[in-house]
């Protein structure tokens, strides 16, 4: 028998297929990954700016060219890396590690806030999107 027509001015639900909905996550989750390695790549290249900056300020030594260049490697490489299941937590620890850059160079700090802010935006989308593990693990799954 078939279901009657439901009534006037009432909605049925549609049913979400669940092929369609994991299609739908795995989509979302390599679309946020896309852009955390976009990301990455930019911060690189803002990065390998500052010692411009520094040079005409503070001054510039070799120190600090090498930490920063090492820095401009490393995010490039974690960007291309984004695709394995480790490349997000890789990428965190990155952010973390140009952060605390800024005590060496506190020129960078501006900068980096403004990358990690994006950062988590970027996570904290992936998670409503993709439905990634919340809390600190967002940072790592």
């Amino acid at each position: 028998m078939s279901e009657p027509p439901p009534e006037e001015g009432t909605e049925t639900a549609p049913v979400a297929d669940p092929g369609l909905v994991e299609e739908r996550r795995r989509r979302a989750d390599r679309a946020t990954r896309g852009g955390l390695a976009g990301l990455l790549g930019l911060e690189a290249f803002v990065v390998l700016l500052v010692p411009r900056a520094i040079a005409q300020t503070s001054g510039l030594t070799g120190a600090k060219t090498g930490v920063l260049i090492g820095l401009a490697v490393g995010l490039v490489g974690a960007a291309f890396l984004l695709r394995r299941s480790w490349g997000v937590a890789l990428g965190s620890a990155l952010q973390v590690l140009v952060l605390a850059t800024a005590v060496l160079i506190p020129a960078i700090l501006v900068v980096n806030i403004f990358f990690l802010l994006i950062w988590w935006y970027v996570l904290r989308t992936r998670h409503q999107l993709a439905g990634t593990p919340g809390g600190w693990r967002i940072l790592v799954s």
